[in-house]
């Protein structure tokens, strides 16, 4: 599925795979943390902006089983971070200074570092939703959840 390039320009440098592929590699490099959510967020942030200057667009037909990935994704990661819940309570082991440090340490990786699973996790959140957003953007689905909202903004006014 092509981008169509705006204004006769060249095809944008970016593209929905970029993103995607993005991740894949981290993934098989040793799984997300905070650097490589923030490099995958860059390129979703690409296609956003190209989006909103009308840099690429895309049919509705064709954005839809994207959309609908994004949407799968977006409850996977809501049920992950429902199973994953149980990381943000320390580790029971035991009364004694070195299971508390171990019991301490441990839950600071687990979760309330930058790397955490809960911290990538809410961060992949925020990338797919922005993916999506680019994604309803290209396909000009944005523009009439922006005038509901001009609408309704004005009614308010009145």
């Amino acid at each position: 599925m092509a981008f169509e390039a705006d204004g006769g320009q060249a095809a944008p440098n970016f593209s929905i795979g970029a993103a995607v592929g993005a991740a894949a590699n981290y993934v098989a490099a040793g799984g997300l943390n905070q650097a490589a959510i923030a490099k995958v967020s860059a390129e979703t942030q690409k296609l956003v902006s190209a989006a909103k200057s009308g840099g690429f667009k895309i049919s509705e037909e064709g954005v839809k089983p994207l959309r609908e990935a994004l949407a799968n994704m977006s409850e996977e990661l809501r049920e992950l971070k429902i199973k994953t819940m149980a990381l943000n309570d320390a580790p029971q082991l035991g009364g004694h200074p070195y299971g508390k440090a171990v019991a301490a340490h441990d839950h600071k990786g687990a979760a309330q570092s930058a790397n955490s699973a809960s911290a990538v996790i809410g961060q992949f959140e925020q990338v797919v939703k922005d993916a999506d957003e680019a994604l309803a953007r290209a396909a000009g689905l944005y523009k009439g959840v922006e005038d509901q909202a001009i609408d309704a903004t004005k009614k308010i006014q009145a």
